[in-house]
């Protein structure tokens, strides 16, 4: 069963009727695969429906419950209500979702199905329960070429308990994944079985939409710009050892490209999608466009921003032509209808350790090939797609093959701390999980971790040479915050403010804040926070912690004008309807209206409250 695209059109949604995906073709040929072994590697390209319908061929095969894994909360909730829709199941019941600290999963005393979790939850699941935690007959572990640490541990502990429960079955998705890699690192699985690759072909209904992948040469010759020197203008070198810093230019270089596309393509409802690597980069394409507000219609995907809420407004207009500015956000599981053009700029932040300063710190790189083949796959699905990679052909040959993993790149305290926590004997020797995750880390880097950890008396060295947590470790483990938030908000506690260290906490690893961000719109986005705090002038304060407290006093404001006020009619519905599970929808509209006078965000406040819940 194919999955439709939902297309909003002059405000009412039409289901399109889709072509059968890719994946279809091979149902058969899936599921007697993950019958017969017990790690199955598919490899698919972006679009072809491996996400979505590989999970159901293996329900209609009797063979939940089927655990499925994302990198992203939003792709967790997207494909969970996506299936829920197209089999007219209630979502949270056969088929649920479990992100951060919300379980939308064995509602009303039903075991979901179908399970959708990202990394960072079955990690915590698998701490606490061990091999308890993988009651299901499926695990399917999606996007595998996505190398967060998380998924890198998940993945070293599944393959350890496959050694004890021979009936569970591990499915591996991905469009770009290092298939050699995946087929040495299970080579010890014992038995003489192997790792069971399955290749999806492009669909005959898909193939008929061709992708032209163009660079920077081929740019120039389209623009008519002076083909000379193009990488050390628009790349700062010949090859990817070059600075991937964005100048002047190469916005300027996006921009002639925007207007070129919308000048030669006639169909206005065929969209550009633009990836960029910051929010500040995002901004000046933005600021480039805005005389042209007749012309395009500009969207913006960004964490800062509601992802659900930006892609529900993603209207098709008939008299403007969609361009969405994204980060690697819109890489991958997330579908963005009508797409036909993806301007790459090949760059991306990322986040690394900083050994010196003993802080993370983060930096602009260039993306690996494998990155780039996930955003060319954004577009060609309902149409013919092109592709502008602003790096020359000889640049774009000496990128990495595939993202360097986290794990090699970032401060392992935090994951140390969990898996010397983690209460299975098992799974609870950091130095001896993490050397048999996909590439083990530096043995240094585990060290210095640990002694970090020590140091603020979180670990404790035994007398036999192993590490164990202290009351202090156990209580910055259980709390539901990044490892520095965790320190800051017991540091409050300390000073006799919890509530506002918990809270300032969670502001500091969430995003959207209360306070609603107009993008591009600084002046007004400060006024609005000034609303709620402004300071007297008599201490210096920096932007961020004054944009952090001054959401803090929105939260505050919320709780005590809106909450408090009406918590006893609230409490009188629930008490009328009998029916507590459906009546959080009791205040939606009066607070949304409410929110919306006062310049804030209601979901915000529901995600703050959630886990702040969860950390009482």
């Amino acid at each position: 069963m194919a999955l439709g695209v939902l297309v909003v059109e002059e405000g009412r949604q039409q289901q399109e009727a889709p072509p059968p995906l890719a994946v279809e073709a091979l149902r058969d040929k899936i599921v007697e695969k993950v019958k017969a072994n017990r790690v199955t590697l598919i490899v698919g390209d972006t679009g072809c429906g491996k996400s979505s319908l590989v999970p159901q061929f293996l329900l209609e095969e009797n063979m939940e419950p089927i655990l499925c894994t994302q990198p992203r909360r939003f792709a967790v909730v997207a494909i969970a209500r996506a299936i829920a829709n197209s089999r007219n199941w209630q979502l949270g019941e056969e088929v649920g979702y479990h992100i951060g600290h919300s379980n939308m999963s064995d509602l009303n005393s039903k075991r979901s199905k179908i399970v959708f979790k990202t990394a960072g939850v079955v990690l915590e699941q698998m701490c606490d329960r061990g091999i308890a935690a993988l009651k299901y007959k499926v695990i399917i572990l999606d996007e595998v070429h996505e190398r967060s640490v998380e998924s890198d541990l998940v993945l070293a502990s599944i393959k350890q308990f496959l050694m004890k429960k021979s009936d569970l079955r591990l499915v591996l998705m991905s469009a770009t994944a290092d298939i050699t890699r995946y087929k040495e690192y299970f080579r010890d699985l014992g038995r003489g079985e192997r790792v069971e690759v399955i290749a999806i072909p492009c669909s005959p209904h898909t193939s008929i939409f061709q992708r032209k992948v163009l660079y920077l040469e081929q740019i120039a010759d389209i623009l008519k710009i002076n083909s000379q020197l193009l990488s050390s203008k628009y790349c700062s070198g010949p090859d990817a050892s070059a600075d991937a810093e964005i100048n002047y230019d190469v916005y300027e270089l996006i921009h002639k490209l925007l207007l070129h596309i919308h000048q030669n393509e006639p169909d206005i409802s065929k969209s550009i999608l633009v990836f960029l690597p910051t929010y500040y980069a995002l901004e000046q394409q933005w600021i480039r466009l805005l005389p042209f507000s007749s012309t395009f219609k500009v969207h913006i995907l960004h964490r800062s921003i509601g992802t659900d809420e930006a892609l529900q407004t993603m209207e098709i207009s008939k008299s403007c032509r969609k361009v969405i500015l994204a980060t690697n956000i819109a890489e991958s599981s997330v579908t963005i209808p009508g797409v036909a053009y993806v301007i790459d700029s090949c760059r991306s932040l990322q986040v690394y350790w900083d050994p010196i300063r003993k802080a993370d710190a983060a930096g602009l790189v260039w993306i690996s090939k494998s990155q780039a083949e996930q955003r060319k796959g954004r577009t060609g699905r309902t149409c013919d797609g092109q592709i502008y990679r602003l790096v020359t052909g000889t640049f774009y040959s000496s990128l990495n093959d595939h993202e360097y993993p986290a794990i090699l790149r970032c401060s392992l305290r935090e994951q140390v701390l969990m898996v010397c926590c983690a209460e299975p004997r098992s799974i609870s020797d950091p130095s001896s999980l993490l050397q048999r995750v996909l590439n083990p880390p530096d043995p240094d880097a585990i060290e210095e971790a640990l002694e970090s950890l020590v140091q603020i008396h979180a670990l404790e060295k035994t007398a036999s040479g192993r590490y164990e947590p202290t009351f202090y470790g156990c209580l910055l483990n259980s709390l539901p915050l990044s490892f520095d938030s965790s320190v800051l908000a017991l540091k409050f506690c300390e000073l006799g403010a919890i509530h506002e260290g918990i809270l300032i906490s969670i502001m500091l690893d969430i995003q959207p804040l209360p306070i609603l961000h107009t993008f591009g719109y600084r002046e007004l986005c400060q006024k609005y926070i000034d609303n709620y705090f402004k300071g007297n002038g008599s201490v210096q304060i920096g932007k961020k912690e004054a944009t952090t407290i001054g959401n803090l006093c929105a939260f505050q404001f919320w709780e005590r004008v809106f909450k408090d006020k009406h918590r006893l009619e609230y409490l009188k519905y629930v008490a009328k309807t009998q029916e507590p599970e459906e009546s959080h929808t009791f205040l939606t509209k009066p607070e949304e209206e409410w929110c919306a006078v006062h310049n804030l965000l209601p979901a915000a406040f529901k995600n703050i409250s959630e886990i702040c819940m969860s950390s009482a």
